[in-house]
């Protein structure tokens, strides 16, 4: 039966989800402060990724805490007076470093990674947007043997899930990659993860079938939530929306609207920056490359190339720390041709993570109607349309595609 449901939450997460149910009948209306797509969603790598699911907390990041806590990796920058405010979070998500939670966090995601990369083929080609996808594989970089040999052990792991890669030796290195400096010595590329060129655009395509399909979106700040009858009322100012359903898909603002309903979301926040760079004469990237030890990822994209951090921790809406990105920069320009900046300030945006690395997906465990899809930390855009498939089965009362119980809000105490 078709219901009137509101989506909260205009990031790739929650275009997908209001996209999703709107083909499976529903009435749907999408509402966002912000254009759809132009918080933590237009920043990102581009990266549409089937085999990055081994999680963050694992037994490797205990052995590098104290290198963390000092600041003194290129990956991870950390506000000490965050953790020290946060410290219960920080040791239950610490708590979740044991292997048996990397091998079932590594079986969910990847599920989860390939129906989504399925799914966002699919989407590309019913939004007439085929020129933005590209199908090159993820270039994982290595300056030293002793890092490879580390990252080794990861690839096992990846291996045994069934994705594919490919090693590369130094000269191989620069046979697909020309235009890069010759300061790798070994490369991994993640033979089918795909990219876009820009993922603003991609999510502008999304909303645009979505649109064209009937769904409605409203651009307007979301000021409370109610349960009124047998539906809902989300509150903007002096407009209130009313449906049956309720989908909250605010990504980093979910775990604050939550808690207007008592929920007590475990959520942290991954942050990150990126930088345009004009590229220099090198011959062209032809693809994303993640300098593992450098702590950057660089990618062309349409705006040129894009060079992201690493994570920093620290509060949501802290003021921007672009030490980090600079950092990245610097680094990026060891491997790679560049020459102008193309933005004026770095860009910063604010991935949502859970204790266990887990998106949560699934039903409000004390309200009827209230739906949980967020905290897809730096996965958001590679998880984003399978999540709405399953959210979107879950609604419909009808067989998920996979298994999960990996995601349901009732694995938490909320």
């Amino acid at each position: 039966m078709a219901k009137d449901i509101i989506v909260v939450g205009g990031g790739i997460v929650g275009v997908c989800s209001a996209l999703s149910l709107q083909r499976a009948g529903h009435h749907v209306r999408l509402i966002d402060a912000k254009k759809p797509g132009r918080e933590t969603s237009y920043g990102n790598a581009g990266m549409l990724a089937e085999a990055s699911f081994l999680v963050m907390n694992n037994p490797g990041l205990v052995k590098i805490l104290p290198k963390i806590l000092l600041n003194r990796t290129l990956g991870v920058r950390v506000n000490w007076r965050f953790v020290l405010k946060r410290l219960p979070w920080f040791l239950k998500f610490l708590s979740y470093c044991r292997k048996a939670h990397v091998l079932h966090a590594a079986s969910a995601l990847r599920q989860l990674l390939t129906l989504s990369l399925d799914a966002h083929k699919e989407l590309i080609k019913a939004a007439g947007v085929d020129h933005l996808l590209r199908q090159t594989g993820w270039l994982k970089l290595f300056r030293t043997e002793a890092g490879f040999a580390k990252f080794s052990k990861d690839l096992e792991i990846v291996k045994s899930f069934g994705a594919r890669f490919t090693v590369y030796e130094r000269e191989q290195i620069r046979q697909i990659e020309p235009g890069l400096k010759p300061i790798y010595c070994k490369a991994v590329l993640m033979d089918d993860t795909c990219a876009v060129s820009s993922p603003a655009d991609l999510t502008d395509a999304y909303v645009a079938l979505f649109q064209r399909l009937g769904g409605v979106v409203e651009q307007t700040k979301v000021t409370g939530l109610r349960q009124q009858d047998a539906g809902w009322c989300v509150e903007c100012g002096a407009n209130t929306f009313t449906a049956d359903d309720l989908v909250l898909s605010a990504g980093a603002w979910s775990a604050e609207m939550a808690s207007w309903l008592d929920y007590r979301i475990p959520m942290a926040w991954e942050r990150g920056y990126h930088m345009h760079l004009q590229p220099g004469y090198a011959p062209a990237l032809h693809r994303a490359i993640h300098d593992i030890e450098a702590g950057f990822v660089m990618a062309p994209m349409k705006a040129g190339l894009r060079v992201t951090s690493g994570v920093e921790l620290t509060d949501r809406d802290a003021p921007p720390n672009y030490q980090q990105i600079t950092q990245a920069v610097a680094m990026a320009r060891q491997a790679y041709d560049m020459t102008d900046q193309l933005d004026q300030t770095p860009w910063m945006g604010r991935r949502p993570t859970l204790i266990d690395s887990l998106p949560m997906i699934g039903a409000a465990p004390r309200h009827d109607g209230l739906w949980f899809n967020f905290g897809h930390q730096h996965l958001g855009l590679s998880l984003a349309p399978g999540s709405a498939q399953l959210l979107t089965a879950l609604i419909d009362n009808t067989p998920p595609s996979m298994d999960v119980a990996a995601f349901s809000p009732t694995r938490f105490r909320l």
